[in-house]
């Protein structure tokens, strides 16, 4: 019974912290979601996979606003690098 005990316990671990991965998908909709407004909805130009992280290069033709973001596996973005003209 103990046994049993803790192969659910490690399991429920293993399952809460374990499992925080991003699909290029959900990245991508984070960043569209961010930097969309009433002026325009922003788009994808490019993504690229590093260590579980999505470097994105996006734009927002409406409101002359692009740049590169960065979303982390637990879904944090961070602004690499933005451009208003």
């Amino acid at each position: 019974m103990r046994n049993i005990s803790l192969l659910i316990y490690a399991s429920l671990i293993f399952l809460l912290t374990g499992c925080s991965v991003m699909s290029e998908d959900k990245a991508e909709q984070y960043i569209i979601k961010e930097y969309s407004n009433q002026l325009g909805e922003a788009k994808i130009i490019s993504t690229v996979e590093i260590d579980n992280e999505y470097l994105i290069e996006w734009e927002n033709k409406n409101d002359k606003y692009r740049g590169t973001s960065k979303v982390s596996a637990d879904g944090e973005i961070t602004m690499i690098e933005a451009e208003i003209e």
